[in-house]
């Protein structure tokens, strides 16, 4: 007896098809958008350009961003910090954090960009990440361009309940012209991995992952004279083409 194939059936297996061929066309192109280095999100953002949005495509989102014309976005646990010509500069030992990272709806991940970072005399500063102050107790992560730390390094360590922890990254570097001049600093924080950049060059890897979101802050030490031009926290970048 043949076997009869009624309308349904055969519009039922249509459509399987089409959803097959469309599976595989997306494969196909998040394949070559692999290749070619470009995100799935810049493809989007540029589709939506061609079609009239006023999108810009590359442009990573700002969280909060601080030129230093006053101190009022920071809140000083101790120490002075004072603006000078639009910086943020400390002769002193002094701590302080930003008041907007702290109220980051999404603080988990982020790049921490800081212009200008002079230090002129003294052993070193840091930039807290995912902290929390806790009235004095600070918890979270510290990376520190640091002179006087083994013959001079950039390191990293935790806090914990307002006591810092022996560092769990170190990047020696003996030799190195730590003073008057000002360099630009970032640090990517990703889950468990936190990059850190100095004038454009990966300078030290650190990983651990005791917090999870929290916010950022400056802190001195041992009579340091630094001054810093300019502040910003965004998303992480995600354009890994060439031009």
């Amino acid at each position: 007896m043949k076997k009869l194939i009624t309308k349904q059936s055969t519009k039922g297996q249509g459509l399987v098809e089409y959803a097959l061929i469309v599976a595989l066309i997306i494969a196909g192109v998040l394949v070559s958008l692999e290749m070619t280095g470009y995100t799935l999100r810049e493809a989007y953002c540029r589709a939506a350009q061609t079609l009239g949005s006023e999108q810009t495509c590359g442009e990573e989102e700002i969280y909060c961003e601080d030129d230093f014309a006053s101190a009022d976005n920071w809140t000083s646990q101790y120490g002075t910090w004072t603006n000078s010509e639009g910086q943020l500069c400390t002769s002193a030992g002094a701590k302080n954090f930003n008041n907007c990272s702290q109220s980051m709806s999404n603080n988990e991940d982020y790049s921490i960009k800081l212009d200008g970072a002079q230090l002129d005399r003294g052993n070193g500063y840091g930039v807290f990440f995912r902290g929390t102050d806790m009235g004095g107790r600070t918890e979270g992560y510290i990376v520190q361009y640091d002179p006087g730390w083994g013959g001079g390094s950039i390191i990293m360590r935790k806090w914990v309940n307002g006591r810092e922890l022996p560092p769990f990254a170190i990047k020696r570097m003996p030799g190195y012209d730590w003073f008057g001049e000002p360099h630009d600093i970032q640090l990517d924080v990703e889950g468990d991995t936190f990059t850190f950049t100095l004038d454009g060059e990966e300078v030290l890897v650190g990983q651990d992952d005791t917090y999870t979101e929290g916010g950022v802050g400056l802190r001195s030490w041992d009579g340091t004279e630094v001054c810093f031009d300019n502040l910003s926290i965004g998303e992480l970048s995600t354009n890994t083409g060439e031009e």
